[in-house]
């Protein structure tokens, strides 16, 4: 499992051969992809860890540091949210101050890389993977415990939506923060937040400044893979997102790409990223996923996303880069959460604006919890929250399992693209009109394959009337076989089809669900909450429920 541990005044030597600083010690079991990117520096005020990739490494080289590790360290150490506001990237890391012991540890503004930290007193444990800091604990003999608002979190949203995991001691370091340890002491500190704030522009300059910020973000993830020689992975769907992804970045020339695609065999999904990508001249790689082989994977996810997010979420994207050479890739190109920013979460104005609550992102209505409302204070809007806990918490979840084979980026989520995006009127963004336009007026070849969410209708604003009709028919269809029990494949991943026509996956997780629903780590009343999801809830539910066993199994057994 590639990642990383540091930490003081605990034992690691469990993780295997480890670097010792005195001030502290390391694990590295680091994917490398970039290493001249990566920083793993001391000196004798202070200990430097950087991981990932960074777009900007010469803004903070001149004369008095001209080297990379040593110029950003110094930067780090003078200005600490000033170096992490400019920087530009997929990373996390640490500073570690000897003379003052204390600690600075940090994530990127969208959380690209995930950190996760332990601070008890003098001993603190920064990581990529609970995997490595429980079993540090347990050869510390540090007792932890399950924490029942994660499960609760699960088994309503699917994902976490504050600082918490499955462990009560140990914590995320949310997106755009960073953290400083000293004297026993944690503090928290946001050093990033999108701007979000509307300004008044016409429609023709929405599409230019849209475009202009696009292809910025395009040639950073696209440029970084060039810089170390490697070629192109780009995900291709039939939705938008991808599609732009890949398009705009082969227009600015990046054409040595190999784009994925995976879902159910013959779905639009399929045929229409096949379309595109043959197009535009692409090699292509689909992956059916009807053998449903990757839903024997709940362990294996739940291990590589830190439980962070069900594991049915990424389907057979783990599946899919295992079959690869994935040594041949630096990114994994995705179109995450474009949709909801250059679209909208929400069609009202007044709503999306208006003052955050919770259960607007759920992925089940089965269970009601209160959770605590000090957890939208951190938001000025429904839209934000939405942003920042379903896109970059849920959404971008399965960048933990992907990055243990290729680093992850989406031209979508790049920080200045995300500050432009967001000063576009919503009424422009809503119903993706700005979308469409900008597709139209900028890359007008775009248009003329269909979009998988109008049914195979293409992006156009002139074929709305057609595209509604679609969707009426889509929609009496889904009635039609609801009331006469008719499966019905017309969608993406019919996981319900699949699973209930296979006896084997049926048998592996009731059994997987047997073994491990009367552990003494759950409380009855959560206990029956899980049995509730697994056996009166759909497939995706039912895989909420299986995740939190399995992180049970995993770490209370």
């Amino acid at each position: 499992m590639h990642g990383f541990l540091a930490a003081k005044e605990l034992d690691i030597e469990c993780l295997g051969e480890f670097y010792d600083m005195g001030s502290c010690k390391q694990y590295n079991n680091l994917l490398n992809k970039f290493p001249g990117d990566n920083i793993f520096f001391e000196d004798n005020q202070h200990i430097s860890f950087l991981n990932g990739y960074v777009h900007n490494k010469s803004d903070y080289i001149h004369e008095d540091y001209r080297d990379w590790p040593a110029a950003f360290t110094n930067a780090l150490y003078q200005d600490t949210e000033g170096s992490l506001k400019k920087l530009r990237g997929g990373f996390c890391g640490y500073l570690f101050d000897k003379q003052n012991e204390m600690l600075i540890a940090y994530t990127d503004q969208i959380a690209v890389k995930a950190l996760y930290y332990y601070a008890d007193g003098e001993k603190w444990m920064l990581s990529d993977h609970l995997d490595y800091m429980v079993k540090v604990l347990k050869a510390n003999h540090i007792p932890f415990d399950f924490n029942p608002v994660a499960a609760q979190y699960m088994l309503t949203y699917a994902y976490m939506i504050d600082d918490s995991t499955f462990i009560r001691q140990i914590h995320r370091l949310l997106p755009g923060k960073y953290l400083s340890v000293k004297c026993g002491q944690v503090s928290i500190t946001r050093y990033h937040f999108i701007a979000n704030k509307e300004k008044q522009m016409s429609e023709a300059e929405a599409v230019e400044i849209i475009d202009t910020a696009f292809r910025e973000a395009i040639r950073r993830e696209f440029d970084k893979d060039r810089e170390y020689g490697y070629r192109h992975l780009v995900d291709l769907s039939g939705g938008l997102d991808s599609r732009m992804v890949s398009w705009v970045a082969h227009d600015m020339g990046y054409t040595d790409q190999v784009n994925v695609t995976y879902c159910q065999a013959g779905y639009r999904d399929e045929s229409i990223s096949k379309q595109v990508a043959l197009y535009l001249g692409h090699e292509y790689v689909f992956k059916p996923l009807d053998d449903i082989r990757w839903m024997y994977d709940l362990e294996e996810i739940t291990s590589r996303n830190n439980g962070a997010a069900l594991y049915m979420g990424i389907t057979g994207g783990n599946r899919m880069l295992r079959t690869l050479r994935t040594e041949q890739f630096g990114i994994e190109h995705t179109g995450l959460i474009g949709g909801s920013d250059v679209g909208t979460f929400y069609h009202d104005r007044k709503f999306n604006y208006g003052k955050p609550v919770f259960g607007m992102n759920a992925y089940s209505e089965r269970l009601k919890y209160e959770f605590d409302e000090e957890i939208l204070k951190e938001y000025p809007c429904q839209e934000m929250f939405a942003i920042y806990t379903r896109g970059m918490l849920g959404a971008e979840s399965s960048y933990l399992t992907r990055q243990h084979y290729v680093e992850t980026a989406s031209p979508f989520m790049d920080v200045d693209f995300l500050d432009i995006i967001f000063s576009v009127p919503f009424d422009y963004r809503n119903y993706h009109h700005i979308y469409l336009k900008w597709m139209k007026e900028k890359y007008p070849a775009s248009t003329e394959f269909g979009w998988e969410k109008w049914g195979g209708v293409k992006p156009k604003e002139s074929l709305i009337f057609i595209r509604k009709m679609k969707t009426t028919q889509r929609l009496l269809w889904q009635f039609f076989c609801s009331v006469f029990h008719i499966d019905n494949r017309d969608i993406m991943n019919p996981v319900d089809y699949w699973y209930y026509k296979d006896k084997s996956i049926q048998t592996y997780l009731t059994e997987f669900y047997d073994n491990v629903i009367k552990n003494q780590a759950l409380e009855d009343d959560l206990r029956k909450d899980i049995s509730l999801m697994f056996h009166e809830g759909e497939v995706w539910e039912k895989s909420m429920a299986l995740t939190v066993l399995a992180m049970v199994k995993k770490y209370f057994t």
